[in-house]
């Protein structure tokens, strides 16, 4: 027997059987596209429309960089010989997406011994639960995660802060792309790491004047919890409102957060205590998420020689960086 999706209906308890599905369908209809990630910086990216959603993708994200300088521009006078050297202009990095897929299952015998309206109910939400919570949690690990793109898992925001480690298949130790590095927020001899306790402010104005210089702005600041704990404490006497009260107004509930100057500030476990991130989320950083596989499932189906039905939540997705060196880090001491 089927229903009215085409799904086979196990033998017995067709008409349990079928309600599970419907009421899952009818979930499905808001967890679908709205599943929200509890992980604050996610928050905030889906809040302030900065995630990309595209209907179509290749194997990876390509970023040209126009890093050449044209070698034939120079001084002359009278009837010096032009220079007429072929010119190479652009190099290009690639970033690769990630996939992510989690598994829902049902059998027969869970519908038998969960079969009054209220047992139906609760198999269904724990279900959901279930899978809705193991995505998010997966999905914001690899976001804060320092791993690079493989074809398998995307990039994490974290690698983009790893000075002198490949990214996108560029390499900024190699001659010519040093450019490709995060700032970092050192003292004048470029390795003392300023002191948090007496060097905050110091410290903090040096990272967003370097992450500047180019015009640039960042607009989020993820912190440590010493970190962040300092900056609140540094804060909290120049705002004319409470810190629950900006929190509340944008919505952002029990996340640790808030504006400053244009800048939100963002505290995340993920960090170490005393170590912040400075990203350009607005130009040059970017989450990319295929739109037909965004959070979504997969059809049920029979399970192959089991008395049971599965199906997949998919998605995929890509952490990609148009400019490097307008995001930086501070690591103090």
């Amino acid at each position: 027997m089927l229903n009215e999706q085409g799904i086979p209906l196990f033998a017995g308890v067709e008409n349990i059987d079928d309600m599970f599905i419907a009421t899952m369908d009818e979930y499905d209809k808001e967890l679908g596209d709205e599943i929200t990630i509890q992980h604050p910086l996610w928050v905030y990216l889906k809040q302030q429309k900065l995630i990309e959603y595209r209907d179509s993708i290749g194997n990876y994200v390509p970023v040209r960089l126009l890093d050449k300088p044209n070698s034939t521009v120079k001084d002359f006078s009278h009837y010096d010989d032009v220079d007429m050297t072929p010119q190479d202009a652009l190099s290009e990095a690639h970033f690769a997406y990630g996939h992510i897929m989690g598994n829902q299952m049902y059998s027969r015998e869970e519908l038998v011994k969960n079969s009054g309206p209220e047992q139906l109910l609760d198999l269904v939400e724990v279900k959901r639960e279930q899978l809705e919570t193991s995505m998010q949690n997966h999905f914001g690990d690899r976001l804060m995660g320092t791993q690079d793109a493989d074809g398998r898992t995307f990039m994490g925001l974290g690698r983009i802060m790893d000075y002198d480690v490949a990214l996108g298949g560029i390499d900024p130790t190699k001659a010519g792309f040093g450019y490709w590095n995060p700032q970092r927020a050192l003292k004048a001899d470029g390795v003392t790491q300023f002191a948090l306790a007496t060097e905050f402010r110091t410290g903090f104005r040096k990272l967003v004047r370097q992450c500047t210089y180019r015009n640039n702005t960042p607009d989020v600041f993820v912190c440590g919890e010493d970190l962040y704990d300092e900056f609140q404490a540094w804060a909290e006497d120049k705002l004319r409102l409470s810190l629950s009260d900006l929190k509340e107004t944008k919505g952002w509930g029990d996340f640790n957060m808030f504006p400053f100057h244009g800048r939100t500030i963002i505290y995340d476990e993920a960090l170490d205590p005393k170590t912040g991130w400075l990203f350009n989320f607005k130009k040059y950083v970017r989450v990319r998420i295929h739109s037909g596989t965004n959070f979504q499932f997969e059809p049920w189906q029979m399970l192959d020689n089991k008395i049971a039905k599965t199906r997949n939540c998919l998605t995929y997705a890509s952490v990609y960086v148009r400019r490097r060196n307008a995001n930086g880090f501070i690591q103090f001491q």
